[in-house]
C-alpha cells in the first residue's frame, strides 16, 4: 500500500511540474527573431558601430554587436537577431554610427551619433523595430 501511495504522489508532483514549467510564466526571456530595420536617409553613407536596445527590468542598454557596416544613402541595413532577457518587455533600440569627414582623408567621423526608435514596443517574436536616420 505504501508503494502505492508514493506512485501516485510522484505521479501527481510529475504532472504539476509539467504544466507549471509550460506555462507563460516561465517562457523564453529572450525574444526570438526581431527584425531589426535601420533606413539611411542622411544624404551621405554613414558606417553602423553599434545597436544597443534597453532592458527596463534592469534600467541598462545591453549591446547588439554588428561588424562596422556601411550603409549607402538611401540604402537600408536589416538583420533578424535575438534580443536576450527582454521578451513581452516594452523596448526601445537605438543606433550608433559614424559619418564620412573629409579632414581625414576618406576616414570617419570621431564623433558618435545615435538614434533611438520611437515608439517603444513589445518585444515578441517577430517584432519589427525601425530607425529612419536624416
Amino acid at each position: 500500500m505504501l508503494r502505492k501511495i508514493a506512485s501516485v504522489s510522484i505521479l501527481a508532483f510529475s504532472a504539476s511540474t509539467s504544466l507549471l514549467l509550460s506555462s507563460p510564466a516561465l517562457a523564453s526571456r529572450h525574444c526570438k527573431d526581431v527584425y531589426l530595420k535601420v533606413i539611411n536617409n542622411t544624404g551621405n553613407e554613414i558606417k553602423v558601430i553599434d545597436l544597443d536596445y534597453y532592458d527596463p527590468a534592469y534600467q541598462k542598454w545591453r549591446s547588439e554587436p554588428v561588424p562596422n557596416e556601411v550603409i549607402p544613402n538611401n540604402q537600408v541595413w536589416q538583420e533578424t537577431r535575438r534580443l536576450e532577457n527582454v521578451n513581452q518587455k516594452n523596448i526601445r533600440i537605438r543606433v550608433e554610427y559614424r559619418i564620412p569627414d573629409s579632414d581625414r582623408m576618406g576616414g570617419w567621423s570621431r564623433e558618435v551619433f545615435t538614434k533611438e526608435s520611437s515608439p517603444r514596443q513589445i518585444c515578441s517574436p517577430g517584432t519589427i523595430y525601425e530607425i529612419t536616420l536624416t
